[in-house]
Formats: C-alpha cells, sequence, structure tokens
C-alpha cells in the first residue's frame, strides 16, 4: 500500500538532502561515472539498484544533469502517494472525473514532459497503476484520468528499487512485461561496506557539516571509534553514516545498538581486513602512493606490502 506522505513529489534541486549529500554521493559513485557519463545523454530508460541510503536519488540528478534535457526531473516517491489518489498524480485528471476533480491539472508524468521522470521505489506501486504505467512507457504519451485525449511527451523514465525486480516479478509482485520495458540499462548501486576506503573521511566531513550546523566544536575522532566504524556492516549506508555523525557530534554514542541484520554477520577476521585495508589506503593516499614512504610508516617490507594490496584488492596508484 501507497503510505501518505506530503514529500511524495518534488521537483530536483528542492530537496535539501540532494544539496547536503552531493559531494559524498559523487564519493561512492566514482566507479559509476564511467558508464553514467555514457547513457546519461541517451535516450534510454535507466533502472537504479541499491539499498537504503546508497544515494539513489543523488544518481538520478546526476544523470539529469549530464543528460541534456530542456525539461525537469521530476522526483515521485511512489511509496508516499497514497493509493486512492495514486492514478490521478501520476496521470493527472480532468475537471469532474470523479467527485472532488473541480479542475484540471496535470500529474507528474506530464510534467516531466521533455526531462526525466524519477520514480523512486518503484517496488511499492500496485500492480494496477504498473499496468498503466507500461502504458505511458510504451507510448511515450498520457491520458488524463477522465479523458480520452492522448498527449504525446517527449521524456526519460528512471527507477529506483531496493529489491531487485526480477525477484518480484517471480513473487508476482512486478509485472512481467513492465520489468522488460525497462530492463535496458541496470545500475547496482555499491554500498558503503563494499568501499571501506571511504567511510571515515565521510564519517569526519559529515561530523565537520553537523558541527557548522549546530555551531559546536567538533570531537575528535578516536583511534577505537576508527575501528567500530570500519568493523559496522552499515546496513543503512550513507544515511545511516550521517546520522551516526550527527550523534558523535551531539556527544551520543554514534552507533545505534541495532542488531546487525542476520545475513551480513562481521567475524573477527572480517573485522581485521577491513581496518587492515583502511589503514593501509590512507597510508596510500597521504604520502601519494610513495611505496617507500608507505612501508616506512607501516614497518613492513615492501614484498608484504604488494602482497596485501593485491589480497586486499588496493590500487598501487
Amino acid at each position: 500500500m501507497f503510505r501518505k506522505n506530503s514529500d511524495a513529489y518534488h521537483w530536483a534541486g528542492s530537496c535539501p538532502e540532494f544539496a547536503s549529500a552531493a559531494y559524498i554521493s559523487e564519493d561512492i559513485h566514482a566507479t559509476l561515472s564511467p558508464l553514467v557519463d555514457v547513457i546519461a545523454p541517451l535516450s534510454v530508460d535507466i533502472v537504479l539498484e541499491g539499498e537504503t541510503g546508497t544515494g539513489k536519488d543523488r544518481l538520478a540528478r546526476r544523470i539529469h544533469q549530464l543528460s541534456g534535457c530542456s525539461g525537469p526531473l521530476v522526483a515521485v516517491n511512489c511509496a508516499a502517494i497514497p493509493e486512492s489518489l495514486a492514478e490521478s498524480e501520476l496521470f493527472g485528471v480532468v475537471s469532474g472525473a470523479y467527485t472532488g476533480a473541480s479542475r484540471s491539472r496535470a500529474g507528474y508524468v506530464e510534467s516531466a514532459d521533455k526531462g526525466i521522470l524519477f520514480l523512486d521505489e518503484i517496488d511499492s506501486m500496485p500492480l494496477m497503476l504498473q499496468a498503466k504505467m507500461l502504458r505511458v512507457l510504451e507510448n511515450r504519451g498520457v491520458e488524463r484520468l477522465g479523458s480520452t485525449l492522448f498527449k504525446p511527451l517527449d521524456m526519460r523514465v528512471i527507477v529506483a528499487t531496493q529489491t531487485p525486480l526480477n525477484q518480484l516479478v517471480d513473487k508476482g509482485l512486478f509485472r512481467r512485461d513492465l520489468y522488460f520495458r525497462l530492463d535496458t540499462v541496470k545500475i547496482q548501486l555499491p554500498t558503503l561496506r563494499s568501499r571501506t576506503d571511504l567511510i571515515v573521511p565521510m564519517f569526519q566531513r559529515f561530523c565537520n557539516e553537523a558541527a557548522q550546523r549546530l555551531k559546536v566544536s567538533p570531537p575528535a575522532v578516536t583511534t577505537h571509534l576508527y575501528e567500530r566504524l570500519l568493523a559496522h556492516a552499515w546496513p543503512g549506508n550513507i544515511r545511516e553514516l550521517k546520522a551516526a555523525a550527527e550523534r558523535w557530534v551531539l556527544g551520543l554514542s554514534p552507533l545505534a545498538s541495532v542488531a546487525e541484520p542476520a545475513h551480513q554477520p562481521l567475524q573477527l577476521k572480517d573485522r581485521m581486513r577491513r581496518i587492515e585495508k583502511f589503514l593501509i589506503q590512507d597510508a596510500m593516499r597521504r604520502h601519494g602512493h610513495c611505496i617507500d614512504r608507505v612501508v616506512t610508516e607501516l614497518g613492513i617490507p615492501k614484498r608484504t606490502l604488494y602482497h596485501r594490496l593485491k589480497v586486499l584488492n588496493v590500487s598501487a596508484r
């Protein structure tokens, strides 16, 4: 069922979260840049798959910026539209179509003409609306509720989902025909735990931002805290990291006492590996990838360093 929320719809650029997390998301999305640079100008629809907090909305905005589209990015949270109003909100309505429809108005789809329609959490869209959305995608146009007049649209569509759409198709929760219509370009967003080299720098940035906003001095980050940050699984990704930084600035424990997901256990070996990888990456970055300086700081032979770089999949350049 759609959840009622006044933030179901916004124009790109009006959401503060976009601006505050802009450069942070670009860091974690750096590996996607070559693909994004190629597909952004092309007239193709895109599926963004990623866990909560991985910056799907930010990546959608980045694609719009690179697309060359003259129209807006119209972002719609499918999970936040009341189900009873979803059809008229998405596709528009003409005056008198139903009780209370006193005037004609465009829906979110029509508002994206010459731009990009971003359907966030499309996995929450009811099957009935999925059928109507399929028609919009195939015909590149829309009929307002209560009208038979077809309006052609020049727009692209980006959809975002936490759950892979093929899994939802297998469970009967997503239309197979809509899945194949969308499955042209799919981008899998990286998780924060897959980019351990970014955890500490991003935490420090968020701490500085929070301290500036709250007008307090940011507390020093201890080695013990570094270890805790690197050992955490971060199921909430960037969003969770930002909240942790704000708690730390407020003098609270940065990591809430929430049980880790059962499918993401972190054994001692995994924790040590994360910490080791961070220490090596940090030293490489600070010394401009000068191997001689890195081995001197870490106190290990060059042969050992090269071996660990290979094992930990860390670039020597």
